[in-house]
């Protein structure tokens, strides 16, 4: 069955129909492959969750009574594994997702905007846009089948590939970007690629990733090799990314009786055109005291920051923004501070501030936490960028997001 690559246009978004037969195939395909071994229940799981997310945003300190849009939304999620036998298995894993609220009338073309796809193959649709009124898309962000045993792991098809050591900012990560602010999508963004690991004695291992792309310039591949040096893990890694060859340098292991962290990577033009090369270096601290009470302390270094301030609201969660690898923050020198812990059984507290330094703007998160029941959870996140504008304390971007999380 033929499937049509992704390309800029409206028209190439794959149709509903052509993906139901794509998962229809491919059930019906390991359902043959393992009619006469043991039953379909015995090798298939899954597990997922359905959230309720509401959010108000504002701008001014003073303007907490003048709410510039609601931001409402429906989160179902469905990660399914198929155990064909001892060594090859198959995943699946989609989120369905319907927007609504004031927000979609100061965004126009949003039900177009989030259906694009960024894989070779497109998965992701809107299948409701009513501009202005409701947005309801699906998005199969994993469909890979994995192949393992003592020495190999080889996986091919839609994956998470986390090259990354540290917590919050991760040069490494030539596959998937991370970013802290988008607390809703825990699992990620997937990569069309092919991995290939073989494992070695030592804790030693060599991985190699060609993540798949329309053309070769926006193709992104690398080899890395893991091993261990005086409790620490260490890892060495080369190729390209985009137009980009990358060569970095990640560790993890403990200072004293804390935790550190830390890698680097550097990116060179592979054209002589105007780009420059950039290095991405971050390191962190973390420790868990007496009391239960989580602290991690982190510095990042961009060589290609800006000094824009107003970048800073990018990171956004309600934004929905994609960041670039090379462009983790958008300033050059920037520190996180991080503190988590119970409050109660059943209450917890978390607090994260970014300050980028250089550019005199800040970014806090705080998150309560209420478990109501086992997989049953209420939180309240609250996001705030500010910066000084001479020399005057100036609110960006706030919002207040509420979240009801059932998990099953």
């Amino acid at each position: 069955m033929a499937v049509s690559l992704k390309t800029n246009e409206k028209a190439s978004y794959m149709p509903v129909k052509k993906i139901r037969r794509l998962i229809a195939l491919l059930l019906l395909s390991v359902v043959c492959f393992t009619a006469d071994a043991q039953s379909f229940k015995d090798r298939f799981s899954y597990r997922g969750y359905l959230k309720d997310l509401r959010a108000m945003t504002w701008a001014g300190i003073d303007s907490i009574g003048t709410v510039t849009a609601q931001y409402n939304f429906v989160h179902h999620r469905l990660n399914t594994r198929y155990q064909l036998d001892t060594s090859w298995e198959l995943g699946l894993e989609l989120r369905n997702r319907v927007f609504y609220g004031e927000f979609l009338k100061y965004q126009p073309g949003y039900g177009d905007q989030i259906a694009m796809d960024p894989g070779v193959i497109d998965m992701s649709w809107s299948w409701i846009n009513d501009t202005g009124v409701i947005v309801a898309h699906t998005m199969v962000d994993r469909l890979w089948v994995n192949y393992s045993s003592k020495n190999w792991d080889i996986r091919m098809g839609r994956q998470r590939i986390n090259w990354g050591q540290n917590i919050v900012w991760n040069p490494n990560d030539l596959f998937n970007v991370l970013n802290y602010a988008d607390f809703d999508y825990e699992e990620r963004p997937g990569s069309d690629a092919l991995k290939v690991e073989r494992f070695f004695k030592k804790s030693r291992s060599i991985q190699f990733a060609y993540k798949f792309a329309e053309n070769f310039d926006d193709a992104v591949f690398a080899g890395m090799y893991r091993f261990n040096k005086k409790n620490y893990d260490v890892q060495i890694l080369a190729g390209k990314y985009n137009h980009d060859l990358a060569v970095g340098l990640g560790w993890a292991g403990n200072l004293k009786d804390a935790g550190f962290k830390g890698e680097s990577t550097y990116f060179h033009p592979i054209l002589n055109d105007t780009s420059e090369a950039v290095v991405l270096t971050s390191v962190s601290w973390d420790k868990t005291v007496g009391n239960g009470t989580y602290w991690l302390v982190s510095a990042l270094h961009n060589s290609n920051g800006a000094s824009d301030l107003q970048r800073l609201t990018e990171l956004s969660a309600a934004g929905g923004a994609q960041l670039d690898l090379k462009s983790l923050m958008p300033n050059k020198y920037s520190v996180f501070v991080q503190v988590a812990g119970q409050i109660s059984p059943i209450w917890s507290m978390n607090l994260g501030v970014i300050g980028a330094l250089d550019i005199g703007g800040a970014f806090a998160m705080p998150t309560i936490g209420y478990s109501i029941k086992e997989n049953v959870d209420l939180s309240i996140v609250g996001q705030s960028f500010v910066g000084l504008d001479d020399d005057k304390l100036k609110a960006l971007s706030n919002a207040v997001f509420l979240r009801f999380k059932w998990s099953y």
